[in-house]
């Protein structure tokens, strides 16, 4: 595939996906192009207050993934300040580095009072660094952790890094990609540019998914070019409306919110 197709169909996902993604995704993603609105994407309005989430549903529990909290598990409850609570499993087993990380950073007061750094609607709510952290409990950054248990999915909880493998440090985003916004790409892609979206993100993100894991990502929403570049440590347990409300926040032309939006605590809590 050409450099110029490639860019062709980079654009039409940053206008049907993430609007302004060139200016305020996380590094990682930066490829992504802003352009005038076309086509226009479906219907990805805020769920009505009480609708559950695909991911909590009955059948979803039965998803590693999506279950809830038993004994011995880690939960993190980080409230923003104004806006709610969103309580997060934490993963341990799968990306031990992070959840350690995270942990600790917490436990040591490391994220009261820390800004959200970046807000994209229906893509991503990034924090700012831990306070007195440059890098990481480790000292500098550390490595990817990836897990076929674990995906990108809405609700996720990952670390953000710089672009690079080895240098996550304190800084983490929640996935918010609704699923109709993936469910809406298939035919412009196919119509305009007669690539399908699985052989998009192969192509423009080396990210190869099987049909049964995208359409894991039609079914619950998320970030499908992130998997496999992105450590996910945890999944939103409770609060997806709290999610929802921050995607809707004022931000600037850079995305950061204006104004400025905190994080006022994260309790880390260990089910009995």
């Amino acid at each position: 595939m050409s450099r110029i197709y490639k860019r062709r169909i980079r654009r039409l996902i940053a206008v049907t996906v993430l609007a302004v993604m060139s200016i305020c995704v996380l590094s990682s993603c930066g490829k992504k192009k802003k352009t005038t609105p076309t086509p226009t994407p479906a219907e990805t309005a805020t769920p009505t207050p009480g609708k559950q989430e695909a991911s909590q549903s009955v059948d979803a529990q039965k998803i590693y993934q999506f279950a809830a909290p038993q004994s011995g598990d880690i939960v993190a409850t980080i409230t923003v300040k104004k806006y709610g609570t969103i309580k997060v499993k934490l993963f341990p087993n799968e990306a031990p580095k992070a959840v350690e990380n995270f942990v600790e950073l917490a436990e040591q007061g490391c994220y009261n009072g820390v800004k959200f750094a970046r807000i994209v609607e229906d893509y991503m709510v990034q924090s700012s660094t831990a306070q007195g952290y440059s890098g990481s409990i480790y000292g500098g950054g550390f490595a990817i952790e990836t897990s076929e248990n674990l995906m990108p999915v809405r609700g996720a909880l990952c670390m953000a890094d710089a672009g690079e493998d080895g240098t996550n440090t304190s800084s983490f985003f929640f996935v918010a990609t609704k699923a109709s916004t993936l469910q809406s790409l298939e035919e412009p892609l196919d119509a305009r540019y007669q690539i399908t979206f699985s052989d998009y993100l192969s192509e423009a993100y080396h990210t190869d998914l099987t049909e049964k894991q995208l359409q894991f990502f039609y079914t619950y929403g998320g970030a499908p070019w992130l998997y496999g570049h992105q450590t996910v440590f945890g999944q939103i347990i409770e609060g997806f409306d709290v999610l929802d409300t921050l995607c809707e926040a004022k931000v600037t032309s850079k995305c950061v919110p204006n104004p400025g939006i905190f994080i006022e605590s994260v309790t880390i809590t260990k089910i009995e």
